[in-house]
């Protein structure tokens, strides 16, 4: 483990959604890393029955459309965990009939769940993994959805336990955390910003800090000056966010893929564009849960309680997720087996930021529960010549959906989520949005004419 103190720059990038075996199986499958705990031939070893049927993991390779998005409220995390009464151990068989319960059908052999991509159809995820350092057992903090998991990513706590049609409190955030420590931050956000859905940061989210993706190249290639920004947070376009004619990018299925892969290509190729800043830097990509597919490794028993009236309780972590921690504090080509959640980012945050001083009493219960810090991951004090990335076009193979048009009605939570506090937004602060989001007006009068017809 390095001295953190020589990182200058942290930068997040969460996308959503999305399972370590679905993302980076692959890589011990095709003996492209045989460390990572992947997929393993016979894939028959990994199987979830149904209906007394058995169902397979199986290889997605663009020959057919992805499916709709699959369910991954806590109710149906809690089938597809399969805990065994007698055992009290999680099975990890269960996600084919967490998908029969949601779509009220029999799946078909090849069940949704079961995806997972082959290095071919992630070639920029993969190659970063295959260059930087594989994180197989980071787990999302809660055995439950979205906006649960970027709360305690955000906070280290969470007063919700379900993705809900609601605005989240965002008591303890970082944002207010490294203000006060002095520390200099920003947003780029490629489109709306996630953090609409906390009404306590929407001073900051109309502020300085929060900027257009599209700024990213210029400031970061600007010189090194002590206004610099030291944690920089990049949000992809969200599916669910409203949006007319543009691409969203954040990996929620069934979202193309291939979008995303893009995404990550221009933030990395970004990101080592400054070699000078590249030396200091520390990203991070993560994803917020797995999105309700398939992950083999049972996760760890850790209680959490939320801190809302209800109280309610979780009796361990969430599936794993895709984590790569892309830096050259990192040796190429490794992997870190050390036990990860979001909050392992907070205590890295404090380690680098506010030495000696940790972020806050639930995290820290947390790193004594056996949850570890990021920086258990580093383990490089030489910097070294990132690789650029594969230049070959991306496949974009995917059900598209209404991704690029104004659907009917927003049926889902986490869409009108979004649209209650766009259209609250636009009527509370007009101008703000008029000048930080224009596009939410136009978004707003092709919702009226569209469903004004339907």
């Amino acid at each position: 483990m390095i001295d953190t103190t020589k990182i200058k720059t942290v930068i997040l990038l969460m996308f959503e959604n999305r399972s370590f075996d679905h993302m980076l199986g692959h890589l011990s499958l095709e003996n492209i890393n045989p460390d990572v705990n992947g997929l393993r031939a016979p894939l028959e070893n990994y199987k979830n029955i149904f209906n007394t049927e058995p169902y397979y993991p199986y290889n997605w390779n663009g020959s057919f459309p992805l499916p709709g998005d699959i369910p991954h409220e806590k109710d149906f995390v809690k089938t597809q965990l399969s805990k065994n009464e007698l055992t009290q151990q999680f099975s990890m068989d269960g996600f084919v009939e967490a998908y029969a319960q949601f779509s009220h059908t029999v799946p078909v052999r090849e069940a949704p769940p079961m995806i997972y991509f082959p290095s071919t159809e992630v070639p920029i995820t993969s190659f970063l993994a295959q260059n930087f350092c594989t994180c197989d057992n980071w787990f999302c903090s809660l055995p439950s959805s979205t906006q649960p998991n970027r709360t305690m990513a955000l906070c280290g706590d969470s007063n919700i336990d379900v993705t809900g049609i609601q605005y989240i409190s965002a008591k303890n955030n970082f944002f207010d955390w490294l203000t006060g420590a002095g520390i200099n931050w920003k947003v780029y956000h490629d489109y709306l910003t996630f953090f609409i859905l906390y009404p306590e940061l929407w001073n900051l989210v109309f502020g300085k800090n929060f900027s257009s993706y599209k700024n990213f190249y210029t400031d970061w290639n600007a010189g090194k000056n002590t206004d610099d920004p030291r944690l920089i947070i990049i949000e992809p376009a969200y599916q669910d966010a409203p949006h007319i004619n543009h691409r969203p990018n954040d990996n929620h299925a069934p979202l193309a893929i291939g979008w995303g892969e893009e995404f990550l290509r221009n933030v990395y190729g970004t990101v080592i564009s400054n070699a000078s800043k590249w030396e200091e830097t520390l990203m991070i990509i993560y994803y917020d849960e797995h999105g309700g597919f398939y992950d083999h490794v049972p996760p760890p028993s850790i209680p959490y309680t939320t801190t809302a009236h209800n109280h309610v309780a979780f009796n361990s972590l969430g599936p794993r997720i895709p984590g790569i921690i892309v830096s050259p504090f990192v040796k190429k080509g490794t992997v870190c087996h050390e036990l990860f959640d979001h909050t392992s980012v907070l205590q890295l945050l404090a380690e680098i930021f506010t030495p000696g001083k940790s972020f806050s009493e639930n995290v820290d219960k947390r790193k004594k529960d056996g949850i570890k810090s990021i920086a258990e991951a580093l383990n490089n004090e030489v910097p070294w010549e990132p690789p650029f990335p594969p230049s070959q076009p991306i496949p974009v193979n995917s059900i598209l959906g209404e991704s690029l048009t104004i659907p009917p009605a927003a049926s889902e939570t986490m869409r009108q989520s979004f649209e209650n506090a766009s259209l609250e937004l636009m009527n509370q602060r007009p101008a703000d949005v008029k000048r930080k989001y224009p596009e939410l007006f136009q978004w707003k009068n092709a919702v009226d004419q569209r469903r004004a017809i339907t």
